[in-house]
């Protein structure tokens, strides 16, 4: 049986953290704490990572589970400020690693604010990320108000998912819930009961945090998303149209992945007060036959 242990390495340029298990292996980058592989000893990859993803510090890199924060998507009010944040594109800090038990690993990651941060973003926080990888892929994300006013903040893990062709899947558990598409300009819809499918390019920030679940035909069982303190799931697929704007990406990279994010964005935001704490948490795991 291969030991539960983790090394330190430098892939395509950026520092990583290795994690090992008898159930799985996972690779996390420290820039932006991003979890960019997934696989389990007995199965394949669970994550999708871009072909022409940016492998440098300071830039966003497309794939695996990049965490978009303090805002979601572009800032509201500064346009000219990063999409999704600044938490995906800055160093973190390793606090530590350690064996849960003997299938389990987890290792936690910090962010905290600084003068940079408090350039884009005047307000002082404190940002924890906990990877626990073994028979599932744990993450939480825990964010303190580290000032002494209000903090509002938007989260999403943005979890790229690797598909055998983003048009044979189907997303599973938001029927009934109301969602906006953003590609219909944000207009509010209500999801039927059909399980979502991915037909030219699809936008949705779903008023619900699951439970969800990914079929896909290449694999026995579907792979399930649960999560906690969460109040928002966006699935995302650019298509084919968005996708040959898109300068990290192939042409057809499209077809490999559908993201299934978790989070609290939109008027599911958080809000905390001085001191205040919020965790959100995300469960990655197979399902049921």
């Amino acid at each position: 049986m291969t030991a539960t242990g983790w090394t330190q390495a430098v892939r395509d340029g950026l520092e990583v953290l290795e994690l090992a298990t008898p159930a799985a292996t996972c690779t996390v980058a420290l820039h932006g704490a991003q979890v960019l592989k997934f696989a389990p000893r007995d199965g394949s990859e669970w994550l999708w990572v871009s072909d022409k993803a940016l492998f440098q510090v300071g830039k966003a890199l497309r794939g695996g589970i990049p965490i978009c924060f303090p805002w979601f998507g572009p800032h509201a009010e500064g346009r000219e400020l990063p999409a999704h944040g600044f938490a995906r594109t800055r160093p973190w800090r390793l606090a530590g690693v350690e064996a849960v038990d003997a299938r389990r690993v987890r290792a936690e990651f910090e962010l905290a604010s600084d003068p940079e941060t408090m350039r884009l973003y005047p307000h002082a926080f404190a940002a924890r990320l906990a990877v626990t990888a073994g028979d599932a892929l744990e993450l939480a994300f825990e964010v303190v108000n580290a000032g002494d006013a209000p903090l509002a903040f938007e989260i999403a893990l943005h979890t790229y998912f690797a598909v055998s062709a983003a048009d044979a899947v189907a997303v599973g558990g938001l029927g009934g819930c109301a969602y906006a598409d953003k590609v219909a300009g944000g207009a509010r819809r209500q999801q039927d009961g059909a399980p979502i499918r991915f037909e030219g390019e699809v936008d949705r920030v779903y008023e619900s945090g699951g439970p969800v679940t990914l079929a896909d035909p290449a694999r026995a069982r579907p792979l399930q998303v649960e999560s906690a303190g969460a109040g928002s799931t966006i699935v995302w697929n650019p298509g084919p149209s968005k996708t040959r704007t898109m300068g990290d990406m192939s042409p057809e990279g499209f077809h490999g992945f559908v993201c299934v994010e978790t989070g609290n964005v939109g008027d599911r935001r958080v809000t905390l007060p001085p001191g205040g704490r919020h965790e959100t948490r995300v469960r990655y795991s197979v399902g049921a036959r």
